[in-house]
């Protein structure tokens, strides 16, 4: 009862594991109807299939198939048929982070007609340092113009300045009124009294004047404003000297702009910085996990971990687990007094057995070449991949067990599609013996994208 129970619990966790599965790597999104869409870009470094759509900041699809047509990479990806794309609808190519994952980001546009299934949305790609850099320039250079034309229209050079003209004039003014109303009042003798009234008040007007035009009273308007000129005039020779020094190298931001050496270095930093990234991103894995059943070893399951440093080179780790290992023999000949030889032969097969997988693989288009260790003894395998149908054949060599009379063992195997992550696997071994075993087993198989979703949807 308690072995009964057991296999209820095991059964139950793997039925949990599977359902997860398909709910977070089916399209991390979410459940509903998919309209397909395309675009175009000249870059697709660090965009692979799986990689998310978001809209709004949310996953909104994911990318399906990536080809190169001409010098360009076509993408073609799905959205949730409930967010609804325009055709006025713009793509960007986004970073979480300066040396985060990519995704692209459809922005919605104002017109009110959808985007028909299969159609293209216009992909903006953005701009790089270079552009910064130059923008930075044109910047330095309108304050540079800037600070010229006030420092010319505040103090010309070699001539006085305007302000100072204008009160220049304004005393001058004063002078010649001062003196055309003295000479009203002698002509006008009748009129001296009130003459007199208007000249003093004149006079107040002007003494004002004069006192708010002085240079040397510090409670005057002319004190005050050569104060403010005077410091306006510092203000313009401290950033003439900012961008003298500028221009010379001087600081950081000079030597930046510059210094072609430092700018070079920082270029080959970025560079360098960029290829360790894309190295390390362009990195891919896929994990596949079985479990099923051999006709002669009972209940067998496998694990197995490729790892893509680059798409044409893969290494391949595995681990298998049966109920029973391979049968092997033993013969022992005993003879009694020179008399007929014994033979005796005595059969065994290891209970719990553990067999590994080391290799090292080449692929080629759709082909695959790999060998090493293969269940613990050396081998050679061929893989075909039949993308269109998400289907896999497989051609293994390789002798794990001398109990057999030709030696080795000729696997073939196909691994085909059920659901998403769901495959099947049917696998026929000891193709020349006359004890032939046959495995049936299903499993998930995971790509670096919905690992990605497995692993977000606990963490």
């Amino acid at each position: 009862m308690t072995e009964f129970k057991v296999g209820l619990m095991a059964l139950a966790t793997m039925a949990a594991i599977v359902f997860m599965s398909f709910k977070i790597t089916s399209n991390q999104s979410g459940f509903g109807d998919y309209v397909e869409y395309k675009t175009i870009v000249r870059d697709a470094s660090g965009i692979f299939p799986k990689t998310p759509i978001k809209v709004a900041g949310i996953n909104a699809g994911r990318i399906k198939k990536i080809e190169l047509i001409g010098n360009n990479a076509l993408i073609a990806f799905e959205v949730l048929e409930k967010v609804k794309i325009t055709t006025d609808s713009k793509l960007r190519i986004k970073t979480v982070g300066f040396l985060g994952d990519k995704f692209l980001e459809i922005q919605i546009g104002k017109s009110d007609k959808r985007l028909e299934s299969g159609g293209s949305i216009v992909a903006v790609e953005g701009a790089g340092l270079e552009t910064i850099m130059k923008d930075a320039s044109e910047v330095v250079k309108d304050v540079k113009e800037m600070v010229a034309s006030l420092k010319n229209t505040l103090a010309p050079v070699d001539q006085t300045p305007p302000i100072k003209k204008i009160l220049d004039n304004v005393e001058q003014l004063s002078k010649d009124a001062k003196e055309f109303m003295g000479k009203m009042k002698t002509a006008m003798g009748d009129g001296e009294n009130r003459l007199d009234t208007m000249m003093k008040n004149f006079e107040k007007v002007s003494a004002n004047l004069a006192k708010h035009t002085d240079e040397k009273n510090k409670e005057s308007a002319m004190a005050d404003l050569k104060v403010i000129l005077e410091n306006a005039k510092k203000a313009t020779d401290d950033l003439k000297q900012i961008i003298a020094d500028i221009k010379a190298g001087k600081g950081t931001v000079g030597q930046f702009l510059a210094d072609d050496g430092i700018a070079d270095e920082v270029k080959e930093t970025l560079s360098g910085v960029q290829k360790l990234v894309n190295k390390v991103d362009s990195i891919r894995t896929e994990l596949a996990v079985f479990t099923g059943a051999n006709t002669d070893y009972g209940a067998e399951s496998s694990a197995h971990l490729k790892i893509f440093p680059s798409p044409e080179r893969f290494y391949l780790l595995g681990l298998t687990t049966s109920e029973f290992g391979p049968e092997s023999e033993t013969i022992t000949r005993t003879s009694t007094n020179g008399g007929a030889e014994t033979v005796v032969i005595n059969k065994e097969q290891k209970k719990d057995q553990w067999r590994f997988d080391v290799q090292l693989g080449r692929k080629i288009h759709n082909w695959s070449f790999r060998g090493g260790l293969i269940e613990s003894s050396g081998g050679l395998g061929l893989d075909y991949d039949l993308s269109s149908w998400e289907q896999r054949f497989s051609f293994e060599v390789f002798d794990y067990t001398d109990a057999r009379e030709f030696g080795v063992n000729f696997r073939i195997s196909t691994h085909i599609q059920l659901w998403n992550v769901l495959y099947g696997k049917l696998a026929l071994e000891d193709l020349l013996e006359d004890n032939r075993s046959a495995t049936i087993s299903a499993g998930l198989r995971f790509n670096d994208e919905d690992l990605k979703g497995l692993i977000g949807f606990f963490f």
